[in-house]
């Protein structure tokens, strides 16, 4: 049984609200929490009216995308409300999160386990020492410097070491690509240079209290292939016909959550399988899980997954399904691309909204945006969740969701 909550003087400072965070909001009120939320002015207005549990404001200033911008609000804010639990949303939240929550010693993964999961090239140095397997790679100060080694090896993976939504990922596969790339690149910064693994994606979400993992889902994964590899459709609770990939995927997260030293909170593991029980570990975060992934493990699972995170914040054991119980039903994620580049003119998703099945969809993008393939997350045109009673029938939605979007793109001007 869940701990009761004290709603009389329980407080949450929330760094970071966007759409995917609105479970959190959705718990609190719930459990009688009142919440202090650090965002932007026009996000604070949008949720104030719809949560009353938004008790208490503080404006990020600044570039919003960047790590530093959070501090200051999120200490403002603690001292006015001295909370109880302090959770962050996304990846720019990760690190003030973790030096507020350090600071007033209430739950959270840890220092070192934010740190590290904010930067993939230290993720490589602590899973070598703790001797999991991970790609090859070269940690160049500037990408020309790992040319021998990457021309011997292609093909292989660029990646920055902090972006997230496959932003500046992209694969080599041919010497003149290498060129292209060091071209474009060289001056870019320390990039690390991967081999690169050939098998499906997955991940793993995980719920940890103190070291222990309480709670694991798999995801699988599709993406848009070489050379960018950004994932248009996610489905939870997978391999109930896979039982030795899912033990697999159990055992990896829990050596991941021991190498980061990893204290409470969400861990998202992200890794490929050459074979079930051959995982190769990509990277791993701290925080939410984007495209609305949280949201469709709690359809998977029929649990709460976000009150469960909000009261692992509050340093309570949450009720979370056995592992013996497996999904109750399959949901995925469904996002929706352009087949090509140019300005999108009109965006007719209609027959998502009258589909059995998909139980909440949106657009991403307007008309007259320019788009194109997509080559990052922030590139897909809209997207759906979906909620099934089987996998067979979620493929099967997910196949017409695909195909019956309407988008028209016009070319773009010659020359």
């Amino acid at each position: 049984m869940d701990t009761p909550v004290n709603s009389v003087d329980r407080t949450l400072v929330l760094i970071g609200a966007g759409v995917m965070a609105e479970g959190y909001l959705h718990a609190a009120q719930a459990l009688g929490v009142r919440v202090g939320l650090v965002e932007t002015p026009a996000r604070h207005a949008e949720l104030a009216p719809r949560f009353p549990c938004v008790v208490d404001f503080e404006a990020v200033e600044g570039v919003a995308a960047r790590d530093e911008a959070w501090l200051p609000p999120a200490m403002a804010l603690a001292e006015r409300l001295a909370p109880d639990a302090v959770m962050g949303f996304a990846e720019p939240h990760v690190m003030a999160t973790a030096m507020l929550q350090h600071r007033l010693g209430v739950p959270g993964p840890g220092l070192d386990a934010a740190v590290i999961s904010r930067n993939k090239a230290m993720q490589r140095g602590e899973f070598r020492r703790a001797g999991l397997p991970q790609p090859e790679h070269r940690y160049p100060a500037r990408l020309s410097e790992a040319a021998e080694w990457a021309l011997a090896g292609l093909p292989v993976i660029v990646k920055p070491v902090s972006l997230q939504g496959s932003a500046g990922v992209e694969r080599v596969d041919t010497a003149q690509q290498w060129e292209d790339v060091v071209r474009r690149r060289d001056g870019e910064g320390p990039l690390l240079v991967e081999e690169y693994v050939e098998g499906p994606e997955y991940s793993v979400e995980a719920l940890v209290q103190d070291g222990r993992v309480l709670f694991t889902n798999l995801t699988r994964k599709e993406t848009t292939g070489a050379p960018y590899f950004v994932e248009l459709f996610h489905e939870a609770g997978f391999g109930a016909d896979r039982p030795g990939l899912r033990r697999t995927a159990e055992a990896l997260c829990h050596s991941v959550v021991s190498a980061l030293r990893m204290r409470t909170g969400i861990a998202h593991l992200e890794f490929r399988a050459r074979a079930d029980d051959d995982p190769v570990i990509m990277e791993v975060a701290v925080r939410t899980p984007g495209d609305h992934i949280l949201e469709i493990v709690r359809r998977a699972h029929g649990f709460d997954v976000y009150e469960a995170c909000l009261r692992l914040a509050l340093g309570e054991k949450p009720s979370v399904p056995s592992p013996a119980r497996g999904p109750v039903r399959a949901a995925g994620s469904f996002f929706l691309t352009a087949p090509e580049a140019g300005t999108m003119v009109s965006l007719d998703l209609s027959d998502w909204a009258a589909r059995p099945g998909v139980v909440r969809h949106g657009a991403r993008l307007a008309p007259g945006t320019a788009v194109r393939p997509a080559e990052n997350s922030g590139d897909r045109l809209a997207y759906a969740v979906l909620d099934c009673g089987d996998p067979a029938e979620l493929q099967r939605l997910a196949a017409q969701v695909r195909s019956s979007a309407r988008v028209v793109i016009a070319a773009p001007p010659a020359g």
